[in-house]
């Protein structure tokens, strides 16, 4: 759907921008929480570390989705699975939310793949994020 189609279908603000841009004008206080994308690449060969610590890694995310921030979150693979062929994990990819970068560093650092070293923290990007659409892959 091309992005004119797309502002046809959803709700304008009187300037006509549409709405789900999340787009605010100078009057308006920008919101104290912040979404950040976080691309987390793997050090080199930590693939069997980061499924020794991956149980407690998914343990630590209820509270952070409970609590707002943790808003989307995965890994990233060499390829999509394919049945009988092991996975080949690149790292993570995150959505957080947080006021500040600082805050947004110490959510990262506190991770169990930084503990352990999984996370190439060196090599992290932390980048502001604003989201334009939110759709589920799986609807059922």
């Amino acid at each position: 759907m091309s992005f004119s189609r797309l502002a046809r279908v959803l709700p304008s603000s009187s300037s006509g921008i549409p709405r789900y841009l999340g787009l605010r004008t100078m009057a308006t206080a920008p919101p104290k929480k912040r979404e950040w994308l976080c691309i987390l690449p793997d050090k080199p060969n930590v693939q069997d570390l980061r499924l020794k610590v991956r149980p407690t890694h998914f343990a630590e995310l209820p509270p952070l989705i409970e609590a707002g921030k943790m808003v989307v979150g995965g890994a990233m693979v060499d390829a999509h699975p394919e049945e009988g062929k092991p996975l080949s994990f690149r790292g993570s990819m995150i959505v957080v939310t947080g006021e500040t970068l600082e805050e947004v560093h110490q959510l990262i650092s506190s991770d169990i793949y930084a503990k352990s070293g999984v996370w190439d923290l060196e090599k992290a990007q932390v980048i502001p994020f604003i989201s334009a659409v939110r759709e589920p892959l799986n609807k059922d």
